[in-house]
């Protein structure tokens, strides 16, 4: 069997799919002739590490790559899904997005060829254009890629990835009804939110155009039939309260799964599930053996209706983003637990939150003065929405002591630093920024570095005068 990985930046489940206000026809005909998963999470809500978790089958603090790959963070390819997919015959591709390593390095990941174009890696335009134009090079490459093929070649294992859903959006035309976007339940229905979404909406209609191009192309050289597909994206939403945050706007992604022989299609499964599953779920519908790193377990049993679940919980971190924020979390079907390690600030940092017309409103009304509290607890079925922290609620101490358990033996089971008190060093050729910067676009704020950028202003005041 071929396997096709569909992905692209930032969506959480914001598809036609999963009942969003959003018009994505062909993912929808794709959940349709396969299998929707309602409660997949991803291990890290972050860029990188949420990628890097999921194709390494691996969770950040154990596969490396505990940050973002073009700050300098790096992942053990040779534990990367396409490095595995090459040693077993499958000829590797990449066109577009890859977020696991810095550019140019895709042949570490196991990737034989990359079809992007060194014009693909153009910056003469803004950014809101360049990621439309690139992902239509990303999707025009793929399809000549498939159309162009040996039939005698061997299986391929090709990855497309999309970068349009990442900030900053496609500029929403001045015909376009903003006032009539719905916007998420946890964010305010204002104007300047209404559109940001607009531009969301814009994005998420552009690559589910251009996954259509692609699966039409299968459908036209006879390999849809021998061809598994899967569709992702890396976490939640890129608005306050959703990416980077360990809530389940966070955490919570879309997961679209169809194969050949796929025992049971058009239909959805509720199973709790991690993206740490996905590696072990392809070896075995592949029939390759599983590697001996792999943390996560098959859903196999689930697709096929044998199992209704294979966890008790899923778990999930924050380590960098733009800046070092150590959190662990512990999910199961009714509760969510999450502690937050000591880091030298008690309120929400901004520079987590990608600057946009959303930040700014909850900026405006004083998000970034609200306090932080180092443990949370929430029912999840009275509470979907994670706003009514129980962590000191006499009813819920045994759900406390419960949810406090699992994540500790979680972390003992795969040897978390942070248990032991030890802070998650920044890595050599890593860069981070301080949590009290302002922009996720901040490079290097960093104390020692502080101190030189005070000095040197200094002797430039003194040239000056």
């Amino acid at each position: 069997m071929n396997v096709l990985y569909l992905n692209t930046h930032d969506i959480g489940r914001y598809l036609q799919t999963y009942g969003y206000p959003v018009h994505t026809p062909n993912l929808l005909r794709l959940s349709r002739e396969g299998m929707a998963f309602t409660q997949m999470y991803c291990a890290s809500p972050t860029c990188s590490p949420s990628r890097g978790a999921m194709l390494t089958g691996q969770y950040p603090h154990n596969n490396g790559l505990i940050g973002l790959s073009h700050r300098g963070f790096r992942i053990n390819g040779k534990h990367h899904l396409a490095n595995y997919m090459k040693q077993h015959g499958y000829e590797t591709v990449l066109s577009g997005v890859q977020h696991e390593i810095k550019l140019h390095e895709e042949e570490t990941l196991g990737y034989e060829r990359c079809l992007n174009p060194m014009e693909y890696y153009r910056n003469d335009l803004p950014q809101c254009e360049l990621y439309t134009w690139q992902d239509e090079m990303a999707a025009e490459n793929a399809v000549n890629y498939l159309k162009n093929r040996g039939k005698d070649e061997r299986p391929f294992f090709l990855a497309v990835g999309f970068g349009c859903t990442h900030r900053e959006y496609p500029r929403v035309p001045d015909e376009y009804e903003t006032d009539y976007v719905q916007v998420p339940k946890a964010l305010p229905n204002l104007p300047d939110v209404r559109k940001d979404m607009a531009g969301m909406q814009i994005a998420v209609d552009t690559v589910d155009r251009l996954c259509g191009k692609i699966l039409d192309a299968l459908k036209e050289t006879g390999e849809y039939e021998n061809t598994l597909i899967f569709f992702t994206t890396d976490h939640g939403l890129p608005f306050p309260m959703m990416k980077c945050n360990l809530y389940d706007d966070g955490t919570g992604v879309s997961f679209i799964l169809r194969y050949p022989g796929m025992p049971r299609v058009h239909c959805i499964s509720d199973a709790l599930l991690s993206q740490i599953d996905v590696f072990p779920t392809l070896c075995d519908i592949l029939n390759m053996e599983k590697p001996n790193w792999l943390s996560g377990s098959s859903f196999l049993p689930v697709i096929t209706g044998e199992e209704e679940e294979i966890r008790e919980a899923v778990y999930a971190e924050i380590n960098y983003h733009v800046a070092y924020e150590p959190v662990r979390s512990v999910r199961t079907k009714k509760n969510k637990y999450i502690v937050r390690w000591e880091n030298g600030y008690d309120k929400v940092p901004p520079t987590h939150i990608d600057d946009s017309l959303s930040k700014e409103v909850f900026h405006e009304n004083g998000y970034f003065e609200k306090k932080l509290v180092k443990e949370e607890l929430y029912d999840l079925m009275l509470d979907p929405q994670e706003r009514d922290n129980l962590i000191g609620g006499e009813d819920y101490q045994s759900v406390k002591d419960e949810m406090r358990q699992l994540l500790e033996t979680w972390q003992k089971k795969t040897g978390d630093p942070l248990l032991t008190g030890q802070k998650i060093c920044l890595p050599e050729g890593a860069i981070c920024c301080t949590t009290d910067s302002y922009s996720t676009k901040t490079q290097v704020i960093l104390p020692e570095c502080r101190k030189y950028l005070e000095g040197l202003r200094g002797v430039l005041q003194n040239n000056i005068k």
